[in-house]
């Protein structure tokens, strides 16, 4: 047996036995990556008959998405792990797409032969796999992506993983010798511990290591075992990255997140410096700077092919913004100390807030949230700016501050940009409600521990909600045939009959006057699909 095979075994051995859950990434979609694209000057492929390869895809959770929305497109995953494409492979079957393959095989066996590929992703894998292997991702996108295609890889990155990189070295030195996979994530989890409460006030790298532990709180145990426990995890700076690129006739684009690399993002003493440092360097040595400055540790790249390298725009362009359509559902948050500044606080579907009195800004996000989980065009921004100006303004005027609002929020992450409408989006604001049925089947099947696919919506973000009983009982019925009046009564029957407790858990069998009861649980429920992305219609 040859080394690169048992190498590939010990990594499918890993992840087979303790399987990665496969959720969606949103700057990993192709509808997200063809949009940021485009503010970078490069045009790609339009989405409905895309063929889109995913490499190390694990079940599928990042393909999904796009596969249910666009059925008449070609989605191919390919993983090590065959416990998990065989998960991923009832999952697609479950959902009924037609439109899917999934392949357990290694990436360093896929040759053009495999096919022409308009969207490659590479979410999550390049750093965490051998030099060859890491070597046949770059050679994939190079010969296995069409002409106008475009390559997504993300990777961890120094500077910002310096610290990480002495957190594992002491993790993975405390798991030899360890019995079993569980036995090697106590032992790593112990020397977290020694790193956090168990260092000397000397330690030159007590702070650093500090908020590195503390960043991983939030993560769970596969997460800590296939980050920090496995055999290989080899960050590099940008400029490696884009040289081993450059080396393979690929042309680095940008960041899947673009707005990150806009250095007055992070203020002008950070702009006026890098400025300085930077000047008369090539772009990916400005952006490298900019790592240093910002501690960087994950990068999201975005390639072509090097015969387009010439199209590509230095940074984003902004004013690119005004073809692209726009998406995100937002809602107030309570402030007492922002209300009395004069600011409101908005909180977007995937969590983050905005703190803002731009009134502008407060209209265009009541404007999309009123579309979603649709999207806007700019011309439908700016007439809402006309619409709301105090006093009337010229068409000019109107587009100058529509474009403010919308850049604005592109430039903290809070917005969706997309280039064309979702499929059938004309649609989706009207009728009665309606669950996304990808979401609701996905979501039955994990409720019956039968995958560890994550839900999602159609922005390619993950959905996993935890409902309760009589919630439960109400999401077959929304079907797009039953008004809130009809779901009400038949909420309002089931608890009568005892079918199902009521929201607190007790019994409200043979219980009358239940509709306003019935009435609060299903609009919050109503309320929190559709914040979520996975609800349509009207409620």
């Amino acid at each position: 047996m040859n080394t690169h095979t048992a190498v590939d075994q010990q990594i499918a051995a890993d992840y087979d036995n303790v399987p990665y859950t496969s959720h969606a990434f949103h700057y990993a979609g192709p509808r997200h990556l063809r949009a940021t694209a485009f503010l970078y000057g490069i045009d790609t492929v339009p989405l409905e008959h895309a063929r889109v390869l995913e490499l190390g895809c694990a079940s599928g959770g990042n393909l999904l998405p796009f596969a249910a929305a666009y059925p008449d497109a070609q989605v191919v995953g390919v993983d090590l792990s065959s416990v998990q494409v065989d998960e991923g492979l009832r999952v697609v079957s479950e959902l009924g797409l037609k439109n899917v393959q999934l392949h357990a095989m290694s990436l360093a066996d896929i040759t053009p032969d495999f096919g022409e590929f308009d969207y490659i992703i590479a979410h999550g894998v390049l750093s965490w796999v051998p030099p060859e292997v890491k070597a046949a991702i770059l050679r994939i996108c190079r010969e296995n992506l069409a002409p106008n295609g475009l390559a997504y890889i993300s990777y961890n990155t120094y500077p910002g993983w310096k610290a990480n990189d002495v957190l594992r070295d002491a993790m993975m030195l405390n798991t030899y010798g360890a019995a079993d996979d569980a036995d090697r994530l106590a032992r790593g989890k112990a020397m977290l511990l020694l790193l956090s409460q168990g260092m000397a006030r000397s330690n030159p790298m007590a702070s650093a290591l500090s908020q590195a532990v503390a960043g991983l709180e939030r993560y769970s145990d596969y997460y800590l075992t296939h980050e920090y426990l496995e055999a290989f995890n080899t960050p590099c700076y940008l400029v490696e990255f884009v040289s081993a690129a450059q080396d393979v006739g690929l042309a680095y684009v940008g960041d899947a997140e673009s707005q990150t690399e806009l250095p007055t993002l992070y203020g002008q003493n950070v702009q006026l410096h890098l400025s300085l440092t930077a000047i008369g360097q090539p772009k990916a040595m400005r952006q490298q700077f900019l790592d240093f400055a910002v501690g960087r540790s994950f990068r999201k790249s975005m390639l072509v092919h090097a015969e387009s390298a010439s199209s590509i725009l230095d940074l984003p362009d902004p004013s690119r913004l005004a073809q692209l359509r726009f998406a995100g559902m937002y809602v107030q948050v309570n402030n007492s100390e922002a209300s009395a500044a004069g600011q409101t606080v908005l909180r977007n579907q995937a969590a983050n807030e905005l703190t803002t009195n731009d009134p502008m800004v407060l209209a265009t996000t009541e404007a999309l949230s009123a579309a979603w989980p649709g999207s806007l065009p700019f011309a439908d921004i700016v007439a809402m700016v006309k619409s709301c100006a105090p006093e009337p303004i010229s068409d000019e005027a109107a587009i100058v501050s529509a474009q403010e609002a919308v850049s604005s929020l592109y430039r903290i992450g809070m917005v969706h940009l997309a280039r064309e409408p979702l499929p059938n989006e004309s649609g989706r604001a009207e009728g009665l409600p309606n669950i996304d049925p990808a979401f609701l089947k996905v979501l039955r099947m994990r409720e019956r521990g039968k995958t560890m696919t994550g839900g999602f919506n159609l922005w390619h973000e993950n959905v996993n909600l935890t409902l309760r009983e009589a919630e439960g009982f109400v999401l077959p019925f929304l079907n797009g045939q039953h008004s809130v009046r009809q779901l009400r009564a038949l909420l309002c029957d089931a608890w009568t009959q005892g079918k199902v407790s009521a929201i607190d858990g007790k019994s409200l069998r043979g219980k009358r006057n239940l509709d306003g009861a019935a009435q609060n649980a299903l609009r919050a429920l109503l309320e929190l699909l559709r914040y979520r992305g996975v609800l349509s219609g009207s409620i």
